[in-house]
């Protein structure tokens, strides 16, 4: 029993020294690069986690094969000249939000369009909960740094690393750009719904691959989608406008759409218009969208023998 104790001491010990590291290194990393102006930065920070993280990921394997899934007519040049500017998005994203004061600046600047933000004004200014949703496409926190500077906290969650030290510099990051920010867990769910509820406007993104959800069509394929966010809006009388931050060519500053409120409706009506407008978005801008996520694979919980476009074409 003692030698298996401590043999477990060690291996905690360890995974604290290897965490430390990891922490140590990438902190170095985005110190060191700080000492460029953004406007240089930010397109380094793309070409490395490009050239150097992407491919230990696997990015470019798991690109192509989301592609060919519901665009089989691209050729292997379309889609690799595609998985690289893919991969440079990603990584400006992530270069962004560890330089927030500077992103902040450049996102309270992004152009508004849409109908959807005067809406989401008056909303706040009456008290009426908001959820404002969207999918990882171009910097989704482009909306945050906006709606700071118009003296709007926008609640969000996060997903606690299990580096503490890292997950300690990330929250320190993205908390700057507003607040307030929840764990996702139960009691962070909780906390969010409490803000929520008592008049506050939340954000959220909906366009990852949920078991429960339900297979809504997403470029032409069934994708499970989670309708937990129409559910969540009818729940609580909220206003559901989706928002898109598009990315502009000069790779610093955005365009950020509001939209008009989807009406409260069946949740699977709502949450098939939320894919339908962010498709149409990426189909305009397909290098902004996170296209390494597995979004059509089939849950655990779901036999693929039920899983065919053409079933769910003819729901």
């Amino acid at each position: 029993m003692i030698g298996i104790e401590l043999k477990k001491k060690t291996q905690h010990e360890s995974k604290y020294i290897i965490d430390f590291i990891i922490y140590f290194f990438a902190h170095l990393l985005t110190w060191s690069i700080s000492i460029f102006p953004y406007t240089t930065r930010i397109p380094l920070g793309a070409n490395f986690f490009r050239l150097i993280i992407s491919p230990i990921l696997g990015n470019k394997k798991k690109i192509h094969q989301n592609l060919s899934h519901v665009m089989p007519h691209l050729s292997n040049s379309q889609k690799n000249k595609l998985a690289k500017s893919i991969t440079k998005n990603i990584g400006r994203t992530i270069f962004e939000l560890f330089s927030p004061e500077a992103f902040s600046i450049f996102a309270s600047k992004a152009k508004i369009s849409g109908q959807g933000f005067e809406i989401l004004k008056r909303a706040h200014k009456s008290g009426r909960p908001v959820i404002l949703v969207s999918g990882h496409f171009g910097n989704y926190d482009v909306v945050r740094a906006k709606l700071k500077k118009e003296k709007i906290a926008v609640g969000a969650l996060y997903k606690p690393m299990q580096n503490k030290y890292f997950n300690r510099l990330y929250l320190e990051k993205i908390s700057s750009i507003n607040e307030p920010l929840f764990p996702k867990d139960r009691k962070g769910m909780n906390e969010m719904m409490k803000f929520l509820k008592s008049g506050n406007c939340i954000a959220v993104l909906f366009d990852q691959v949920m078991g429960k959800g339900e297979p809504l069509m997403f470029f032409g394929q069934p994708a499970y989608t989670a309708t937990s966010v129409a559910k969540m809006a009818i729940k609580y009388d909220a206003l559901l406008i989706p928002f898109f931050s598009e990315r502009l060519k000069d790779g610093v500053n955005f365009n950020l759409f509001f939209g008009e409120p989807i009406s409260h409706e069946d949740p699977k009506k709502m949450t098939q218009c939320l894919n339908d407008l962010l498709e149409d978005r990426i189909r305009n801008n397909m290098d902004q969208w996170l296209w390494t996520h597995r979004r059509w694979k089939v849950p655990p919980n779901i036999n693929p023998k039920d899983y065919s476009a053409k079933k769910f074409l003819n729901r």
